[in-house]
């Protein structure tokens, strides 16, 4: 837990949006993940790929990671390049080798557009699939320097778009129903 907290911080100092990012998709990745059903160890696993599935960032440059426009190919190339660098930064702490695969592969595609290793399907670990799809559901709904933010509404309806080439369906399904709930939880709490 020292390692875990040592690497936020230093994720914290490096781009605080990533850190705070970071959190909230894993405490989102961890709900939908227990609705797939996982429990104990491998939600404990799943919550700490989350929390680390963007470690490799600290690897990244600054102003390519707050370029306010459009990356050019080169740049993004560099960005993809944060996945790998998580899985050797993680390697080097034998506690985290479960979570290895999970910060390697979270940015994967269920059609295999993904990179960084084209993995599709089932292929694709499930906590990495559930992290992507989490991911994706944050990044939309958060305020960045290239965009505004999204409506949750939008954000699942781009999700159920892309379920069964970018996403896995069932994740897309799991969370959706998450999402949905505590929109729900939110509204009526308001009209209370």
């Amino acid at each position: 837990m020292n390692t875990l907290a040592m690497l936020s911080d230093a994720l914290e100092t490096k781009d605080s949006y990533t850190a705070d990012h970071a959190r909230h998709v894993a405490d989102l990745t961890e709900r939908v993940g227990a609705r797939l059903g996982l429990a104990g160890q491998q939600l404990r696993t799943l919550r700490y790929g989350a929390l680390l599935h963007d470690i490799g960032k600290i690897g990244v440059p600054t102003e390519i990671l707050n370029k306010p426009g459009k990356l050019t190919d080169e740049e993004f190339e560099k960005v993809k390049e944060h996945t790998v660098i998580g899985e050797r930064m993680l390697g080097q702490i034998p506690f985290f080798s479960a979570v290895q695969p999970l910060v390697r592969s979270a940015h994967e595609r269920w059609d295999g557009g993904g990179y960084p290793d084209g993995l599709a399907g089932e292929d694709i670990p499930l906590g990495a699939r559930i992290i992507c799809a989490c991911d994706a559901f944050h990044a939309m709904t958060s305020d960045r320097p290239y965009r505004a933010a999204t409506t949750p509404e939008a954000a699942l309806e781009e999700l159920r778009r892309n379920a069964g080439t970018q996403f896995d369906r069932r994740v897309v399904d799991a969370l959706c129903a998450e999402v949905e709930q505590q929109l729900d939880a939110a509204v009526g709490a308001r009209s209370a």
